[in-house]
């Protein structure tokens, strides 16, 4: 969830550093063709970077340049592994961070914020090898776990809160699992090259709430290029669930995002953790702005769009 935030806040740090030591829906379409789904994605591009501010009178999109792109889709019911890459052992790993049975380091603090209608919390961790490991929770009031799962995978609004998605496009889908295979480039600031990913995602429902799981993965079709940088070593996934109000008022409603996520876009460490010291709380709270928008347009026009429906595909799980 947060995560994606971070990337243009990391690599303006990485760029600043040596400074400093010489003196940081539209035009898509659905339809029922013989029992089974076809898709259609869009591939967008931004013509482009500006920060763009979200305004919660106003939920015009950012100008791009869009080229439809029909991915590829698995029907089969008897071929289910083959249009996932994620299955319950996964789900089992995201049980695993959440309950801290997982075996890991022990969490740190590194901080916490709260304003009337959003708390905040997140801790780190840093394992033997590999990046440094996050995880968050944060307290969303007067949200629905319904919206916040449609949120985080619409992937048509995401550029209105996330300004470093410069291009996503559907690679492949599952109408049996909603399962996706998605690829992203981020646009990052300065001296740093934009960073690729290849990402399969998929959604559990229990009746505690929703396990969306989100990792990097191989993709044969779409060969990697020099530029931008490919990040492979990429996983994040979360757990939304319904909690009590902060007020306690039974009428009202809120929900909880426990999100864990690492990613190794090549910076060190430490420069990492610098980055989300900094600016996170600001970026997470631009995010809470979008979540807003996002609620307001819903609640405005009721069409969902196709990533939307796909969130709407979920794999039922016991407790």
């Amino acid at each position: 969830m947060i995560a994606q935030l971070a990337l243009a806040l990391l690599c303006l740090v990485a760029a600043w550093m040596p400074l400093v030591c010489l003196s940081l829906l539209k035009g898509w379409s659905w339809s029922r063709t013989l029992c089974s789904w076809r898709l259609t994605f869009p591939t967008l591009s931004f013509s482009s970077h500006r920060h763009r501010e979200i305004s919660s009178e106003s939920v015009s999109r950012p100008r791009l340049t869009a080229t439809t792109f029909s991915g590829q889709c698995c029907t089969d019911p008897h071929h289910e592994q083959e249009c996932s890459e994620l299955n319950e052992d996964d789900v089992k790993v995201l049980v695993s961070h959440i309950h801290e049975t997982d075996g890991g380091p022990p969490w740190k603090l590194m901080m916490e914020h709260s304003t009337p209608t959003l708390t905040y919390q997140a801790w780190y961790r840093d394992p033997p090898l590999g990046p440094t490991q996050y995880r968050t929770r944060t307290v969303f009031e007067n949200v629905s776990p319904e919206l916040l799962r449609n949120f985080f995978w619409d992937d048509e609004f995401r550029p209105q809160w996330d300004n470093t998605l410069i291009h996503f496009q559907t690679l492949r889908v599952c109408p049996k699992t909603g399962s996706m295979t998605i690829h992203w480039i981020r646009k990052l600031p300065l001296f740093c090259s934009d960073r690729e990913y290849v990402i399969t995602r998929r959604i559990w429902e229990s009746d505690s709430g929703y396990y969306c799981l989100t990792k990097g993965t191989p993709y044969p079709p779409l060969p990697r290029s020099k530029r931008p940088r490919r990040v492979d070593n990429y996983y994040s996934s979360w757990h939304i669930k319904s909690v009590k109000p902060r007020n306690g008022e039974q009428h009202k409603v809120a929900s909880e995002v426990l999100l864990f996520h690492h990613e190794d876009i090549g910076l060190p460490r430490e420069v990492v953790k610098m980055g989300v010291r900094a600016g996170m709380w600001s970026l997470v709270k631009r995010l809470h702005l979008g979540l807003q928008t996002y609620q307001m347009a819903k609640e405005n026009d009721g069409s969902p769009s196709n990533y939307t429906l796909m969130a709407n595909i979920t794999t039922k799980i016991k407790n």
